[in-house]
């Protein structure tokens, strides 16, 4: 059974690496107006609920240098990133993000296309010179990005969280050398 595991995973990757080489008419681009209501769709459909949707509008609104990136393919949006400024307690001056929330498409899910955004949102972050980003999500899915537990940097999670599943991606190495404290999201999070 393991040796079949390996060679099924050992395909989908290969797969996988196909389908980006190839594009399959994938593109990562900016969000746009034009995209909001398929944007609030996903997310619904992904979270099963409309508090990220709420969450996504609100930050639109009242949030200045966010980044929001959709995974468009065959004309329609399957996959939506944000990231959202966000500060650091004991250390306001840091520039840092927070990436979330992140839907693909169900039907759509374990092809790279949530991988892709995650790349270009954080190019997009290095880009603004962006210190580090935050993120609250799987463990066994962003350490592949270059996360870590942000207490490695003795940085907490305004939440009561598992400590393995806050994590932090410094941008510019040893930025957050002799900082710490406690990560302020916007007021928006507050109502998730």
């Amino acid at each position: 059974m393991t040796l079949l595991h390996n060679i099924s995973r050992t395909l989908q990757r290969r797969r996988n690496s196909t389908w980006h080489a190839l594009g399959y008419d994938t593109t990562v681009r900016p969000e746009t107006p034009a995209d909001y209501a398929a944007i609030a769709r996903l997310t619904h459909t992904a979270f099963n609920n409309d508090a990220e949707a709420n969450l996504i509008a609100t930050l639109r609104c009242q949030a200045e240098d966010y980044i929001a990136l959709v995974a468009e393919q065959h004309g329609e949006v399957v996959g939506h990133i944000l990231f959202s400024p966000a500060s650091l307690d004991k250390a306001p001056d840091c520039k840092i993000m927070a990436l979330a929330p992140m839907a693909v498409s169900n039907v759509l899910q374990h092809q790279g296309i949530g991988s892709a955004l995650v790349r270009a949102g954080l190019e997009q972050c290095n880009k603004q010179g962006v210190a580090a980003v935050v993120v609250l999500g799987h463990p066994g899915y962003y350490p592949r990005f270059g996360f870590t537990p942000a207490s490695r940097f003795n940085i907490s999670c305004p939440w009561q969280v598992p400590d393995n599943t806050f994590m932090l991606l410094e941008l510019i190495p040893g930025v957050l050398k002799g900082k710490s404290g406690r990560v302020e999201y916007h007021p928006a999070f507050t109502a998730l």
